[in-house]
């Protein structure tokens, strides 16, 4: 599951961010509390590039730019959208992923087609009109309440021009998996800090109340140096706040969307009871 949950902090104000070939980072930076999931994001993602990106470059290859991303992170997905479309707009809340997307992006070359925003996509307002939004990679997902995803489908409504079309993805809840990992704590790898070099070690622990439909997760990320002597220790508390797929489209109907189609995996398969994610690609009443 997605572990950056930038649309559920709302307590960044929405505002203009950096656009791509600045840090954008201030003082506000040293309290975000993603600073260290945007350090390690390329090496502990690099596998989910390979499923989502190129059903969403096809999406903004054919819807043309700008493609507006809410939840944009490091770029991961509105880099590859931005070179496919022309040109590409992502808002994220935090400061240390949006100044690594515009790091990313110059260095991509893309510096002139990508222009990034800080905002909570509940309440970020552009005024403009995009032919594409995406929220890809799960984010909605951080939404605790009903209320909050109808806020972040109205935001979709309000950026999307006539005609255009809205496309994200969720993963399908599975109870087995849910009952397999209750209290499940393990090693969940060791990768290289693309800056520093540094071996870093990730643990998790995460538990599940299926009646509220919350995943609890500690992550605990510690840096080491090459004797394996831990040199920095880091606890991460998240929730994310899964739903089943009726309620999804539940949740986008009472929106006024209306999904033209549904997928439950990146191959195209189909959304039935074997499918691991949900993915839609709708437009609004």
């Amino acid at each position: 599951m997605n572990d950056r949950p930038d649309a559920s902090n709302a307590s960044h104000p929405d505002a203009a961010g950096p656009r791509a070939g600045g840090s954008g980072l201030d003082d506000s930076a040293l309290e975000d509390p993603y600073a260290w999931e945007a350090d390690l994001y390329d090496v502990t993602t690099a596998t989910v590039s390979e499923q989502d990106v190129p059903f969403y470059t096809a999406l903004a290859a054919d819807a043309g730019g700008p493609v507006l991303e809410l939840g944009c992170g490091i770029g991961r997905v509105l880099l590859p959208c931005a070179a496919a479309a022309g040109s590409a707009v992502g808002v994220d809340v935090s400061p240390s992923m949006l100044a690594r997307a515009a790091t990313a992006a110059a260095a991509a070359g893309l510096g002139a087609r990508v222009e990034l925003h800080r905002g909570d996509m509940r309440t970020v307002r552009l005024e403009r009109r995009f032919p594409l939004v995406i929220i890809p990679f799960r984010s909605l997902f951080h939404l605790p309440r009903d209320d909050d995803w109808l806020a972040a489908l109205a935001t979709v409504r309000a950026h999307l021009a006539p005609g255009g079309r809205f496309a994200a993805n969720v993963f399908v809840p599975d109870p087995e998996l849910i009952a397999a990992r209750q209290d499940h704590h393990g090693l969940a790898g060791e990768v290289r800090h693309p800056d520093t070099g540094q071996r870093v070690v990730l643990w998790e622990h995460t538990s599940f109340d299926t009646v509220a439909q919350v995943a609890h997760r500690r992550r605990v990320t510690e840096v080491l140096n090459d004797s394996g002597l831990v040199l920095e220790r880091r606890h991460r508390l998240l929730d994310v706040y899964f739903r089943h797929p009726n309620e999804v489209l539940y949740l986008l109907e009472a929106a006024g969307f209306t999904v033209d189609q549904l997928f439950g995996g990146f191959d195209g398969r189909p959304p039935d009871s074997a499918a691991e994610e949900l993915i839609w690609v709708a437009h609004p009443l």
